[in-house]
């Protein structure tokens, strides 16, 4: 993902944040164990909130202790993990590897090369580990690439369309009776990812001639946030539908004011433009 399904830390209480911070060590950890230390370079705060979302509906055993990290050599951070934060770890490097292969086919992006260069050994333990997961990503992609090849004859959503697709099948799977919730969640979310990094990338993309859905259809500011709006509220109806005790408060963090940050950075509007119900 981008790095956009983030809280937004100043509605968080301190137990919050700790929370909130030990989840996502747990989640460097989980990478770490499984897939070495350079796959943690590719950690965002976006799976975060999938652990997080996944641990409320299904209270699996948790893990928990002290954080003995190398980048915060000063100590006093915890640790949570559990078996959502292991699948959560699998999609991290699987996604992150084929943002690395589209920055590189988008920009010529050295930088990304040498990425997906680093990591195609650990994508393919993730392939081995969720098979199915990384089939649908690569067809996803290799969608999502020729949609965006097509450039204006191409509709304004439907690379979004096809990557909330995506996302939903990432978050249903082993959902169990929540499976039909999750994949909506799912699919907005990635709509609303997809089409919020367009909105941030606009100016970059208007200039250099890269493809944005947004810059085609000649959306302002203003109508960006409109329709982004409009996205946000649908993802959080559907979380809103589903029992959400544990952490309920912080994960509406993220989906009510934490996914505007950057846009909000950028455009600056007069009133925050938080999902509702």
């Amino acid at each position: 993902m981008f790095g956009y399904v983030i809280a937004n830390l100043s509605t968080l209480s301190e137990e919050e944040k700790a929370r909130y911070q030990a989840v996502y060590c747990g989640l460097c950890q989980e990478l770490k164990q499984r897939y070495g230390q350079a796959s943690r370079l590719c950690l965002t705060y976006d799976l975060t909130f999938y652990v997080l979302l996944a641990s409320s509906l299904q209270e699996p055993a948790e893990e928990s202790g002290p954080n003995h990290c190398i980048m915060h050599p000063g100590g006093g951070r915890s640790f949570t993990r559990n078996c959502c934060t292991t699948y959560a770890a699998h999609l991290t490097v699987a996604l992150a590897y084929h943002k690395c292969l589209d920055d590189w086919r988008d920009d010529q992006s050295l930088k990304a090369r040498t990425s997906a260069a680093v990591l195609k050994g650990a994508y393919r333990k993730a392939q081995q580990a969720i098979p199915a997961q990384c089939a649908a990503i690569e067809q996803a992609m290799a969608r999502i690439t020729q949609l965006e090849g097509a450039g204006a004859a191409t509709p304004p959503d439907a690379a979004a369309h096809e990557f909330g697709l995506l996302l939903g099948q990432l978050f249903a799977a082993n959902q169990g009776f929540w499976e039909s919730d999750m994949q909506q969640l799912g699919y907005h979310l990635g709509r609303f990812v997809y089409l919020m990094d367009a909105a941030v990338d606009y100016e970059d993309d208007r200039a250099s001639g890269n493809y944005n859905p947004l810059v085609y259809a000649e959306f302002q500011p203003c109508e960006m946030q409109t329709l982004l709006a409009g996205i946000a509220g649908q993802a959080a109806r559907v979380f809103e539908r589903l029992p959400l005790v544990q952490d309920a408060h912080l994960m509406r963090s993220v989906l009510y004011s934490g996914v505007w940050q950057q846009f909000n950075k950028l455009y600056a509007p007069k009133e925050s433009p938080e999902a509702r119900d």
